[in-house]
């Protein structure tokens, strides 16, 4: 069930027995609702994102949304021709690609290889590719984004199904503020909740992954010409 924010509202006052606003205003119990979305999406980071980007030639740089939390994957797709390969960059931390890249940070190739992520917290974060695509085609970044703030009539912005949780913060945040001992019950209640759906939504599936290595199994036409060397 999707919950919209006076919903929400009702929920938490039932669970605080406070039906109608005495302690608790509902301009407070509904910032406590979006900030308890802002907390799960931080934490839990299942409110998934996609976008794409016309690519450049030999540009590499390309900002991510400012709603951005941290990014999943990325893949570039050469125009044209081409359009059905797609080359899944591989993540290296800043550091780590000065010895990829070595003093050649804008070395041309056909496609990127590996991307990283640069920026700050003031100006933006953006994703950078290496070696700098020498052909125009589509950046897809797949990352993990914040909740957004809403008001009365919206829903509100959390994974379907597990909006108890948001509640479940709510309750905490008005507890302390009243200086209720039992906030430190209901903080313990949330964070097992929330650890809960960390667990069951981290991957979105019940299936078992597996890993490979060596070479991938082509089919032997393609490297073998038959003579056995």
């Amino acid at each position: 069930m999707t919950y919209t924010l006076a919903q929400a509202n009702t929920e938490v006052r039932s669970l605080l027995d406070e039906n109608t606003a005495q302690e608790w205003s509902d301009a407070e119990i509904d910032s406590w609702i979006n900030q308890g979305c802002q907390d799960v999406a931080r934490r839990a980071e299942t409110l998934w994102q996609e976008v794409s980007f016309s690519v450049t030639p030999l540009v590499q740089s390309y900002p991510f949304p400012s709603n951005f939390l941290n990014c999943h994957r990325a893949e570039f797709i050469l125009s044209g021709t081409n359009q059905q390969q797609t080359y899944n960059l591989d993540y290296r931390g800043i550091n780590t690609m000065d010895e990829i890249w070595g003093i050649l940070h804008s070395l041309p190739a056909a496609w990127p290889q590996y991307f990283t992520i640069r920026g700050n917290s003031v100006l933006g974060f953006y994703l950078m590719m290496y070696p700098s695509p020498g052909a125009a085609g589509t950046l897809t970044v797949y990352y993990y984004r914040a909740a957004m703030t809403v008001v009365t009539g919206q829903n509100i912005d959390v994974q379907p199904g597990w909006e108890d949780i948001v509640f479940d913060y709510a309750v905490y945040k008005a507890k302390r503020k009243a200086q209720d001992p039992t906030w430190q019950e209901a903080f313990q209640l949330y964070n097992g909740n929330l650890a809960q759906m960390i667990d069951k939504t981290r991957n979105m599936t019940d299936l078992g992954e597996s890993v490979t290595s060596g070479t991938p199994q082509w089919p032997v036409y393609a490297y073998d010409d038959g003579s056995g060397y």
